[in-house]
């Protein structure tokens, strides 16, 4: 980053824009190169034209950062409030991303300080205020690099000392006596396999098997669509599902619903009742596709599959077990910190997930990463389940309790405690972020009415 800013700052606008833009395809190319390989595997489409529309989705979820090339204020400047700015600039930046062309809330700078000093920031501020501290540090440090000025070079010290030397937030012991038991359940099963209907009898005999020889844990995990069958009640599967499962053994699936002519990706919960979640935040291109009735022509002539599964309702209860309340997280919807709603303090996030559409690629590892996140910023144990990996048990200090390696079968057994207090970015969310951008904004136009005043 320190690079970039010398770059951007010895550059015209138009120059600007063009090398932001390029460094944020680049950083996408590596990073989420991935979409190719579920569209090879899985989308019956060659490598050229993989390879085409993978570029061209990097494209577009690499426009926002044109906002920083526009904008840009040169961090070299006198006033302090050009590094405020341009620190505001790169978060806006992320927001868009996140929030237009279908939502790609991935490879944001504050989803990358796990692990760090950064634990301390997450539960009270959240990951969005990370992004913009990083910016700021980083900032200092290179204006502290070019201009050599004391100030600046101390306080640059400090920071790198204080990032390099402070240690991440630490486990403790829980001293709770209410505690969850668990069970998950990762079958190592892809996509291919669940699609054929030859294999389907096999894979809802391994599902009851593991249900049967579980039934003392609270709660049985299983991933994401563990099966390509909507949901009926009169199924074998779905009654085996619910007449080995109460109030004490409850057992919490990925699934497909249905209601009139949607379809949605769900998570149920079967006990003594059924309570069914509806995924919200669909993946762009894979479940939903933006643009549809323009693109499906397009699809037709090129032999690309497109999906559309129906988004959930916004507003939505937490699936209740007893006293305690499961906020739920289906795969994507892990990228969002604003589709959790944390209410009390006995609370458990469940993430179930499918990443096996991405194979042996980063996909998982950066997936899981930024679910530690989510527990990080909500003071909240996660426990997630994945069909093929990566399934883990986090603490809600952001750690790796117990995990499945990727491409593997297992399962994962133990006791988390449920009652823990709100962390404070639960309860205000971005407000403070958001006021500090808003407030750094509004710095900016001050300084430049006062120098065009004087």
């Amino acid at each position: 980053m320190i690079s970039m800013f010398y770059v951007l700052d010895n550059s015209l606008t138009r120059n600007r824009i063009k090398y932001i833009f390029a460094f944020s395809i680049l950083v996408h190319l590596i990073g989420v190169s991935w979409i190719s390989e579920s569209l090879i595997t899985y989308g019956s489409i060659n490598h050229v034209i993989s390879y085409t529309i993978t570029f061209l989705l990097i494209t577009i979820i690499s426009l926002p950062y044109i906002i920083i090339g526009i904008f840009y204020k040169s961090i070299l400047g006198n006033n302090f409030v050009n590094i405020l700015f341009v620190s505001s600039l790169f978060v806006i930046a992320e927001y868009v991303k996140s929030l237009f062309f279908g939502g790609f809330s991935w490879l944001l700078l504050g989803q990358s300080q796990n692990q760090t000093v950064f634990d301390f920031i997450y539960p009270i501020f959240g990951s969005t205020a990370v992004s913009y501290i990083i910016v700021l540090i980083s900032a200092i440090v290179y204006k502290s690099i070019i201009d050599k000025t004391k100030t600046y070079s101390s306080v640059s010290l400090v920071l790198l000392l204080s990032y390099l030397a402070m240690p991440s937030g630490t486990p403790f012991n829980y001293n709770n006596s209410q505690t969850l038991s668990y069970t998950i359940y990762q079958p190592n099963i892809y996509p291919n396999e669940t699609y054929d209907k030859k294999e389907q009898a096999r894979i809802i005999k391994k599902y009851n098997t593991i249900l049967d020889n579980n039934r003392f844990s609270n709660i049985i995990i299983f991933p994401e669509t563990i099966l390509p069958i909507p949901f009926r009640k009169n199924s074998l599967l779905y009654d085996s599902f619910q007449s080995l499962t109460h109030k004490d053994n409850v057992l919490i699936s990925g699934l497909f619903t249905s209601s009139k002519s949607d379809v949605y990706n769900s998570m149920v919960s079967f006990s003594d009742t059924i309570q069914v979640y509806n995924k919200r935040k669909l993946v762009p291109f894979g479940e939903y596709t933006p643009w549809y009735d323009s693109l499906f022509e397009l699809s037709k002539v090129l032999n690309i599959p497109l999906s559309n599964i129906s988004h959930g309702e916004r507003k939505h209860k937490n699936i209740s077990l007893a006293n305690i309340d499961v906020i739920p997280m289906i795969c994507f919807e892990s990228t969002s910190s604003s589709l959790i709603q944390s209410q009390s303090n006995n609370e458990v996030i469940i993430n179930i997930s499918n990443d096996g559409w991405f194979g042996h690629t980063l996909a998982p590892y950066q997936h899981l990463q930024i679910t530690q996140i989510r527990a990080l910023e909500f003071n909240r144990f996660i426990l997630r389940g994945t069909n093929t990996g990566i399934s883990a048990v986090i603490d809600n200090h952001g750690h790796i309790l117990d995990s499945l390696e990727n491409d593997s079968e297992g399962i994962l057994k133990g006791e988390i405690p449920i009652k823990l207090d709100r962390s404070l970015y639960s309860q205000y969310g971005d407000i403070w972020i958001l006021m500090l951008i808003f407030l750094s904004l509004l710095a900016n136009v001050f300084n430049k009415a006062v120098r065009n005043y004087e």
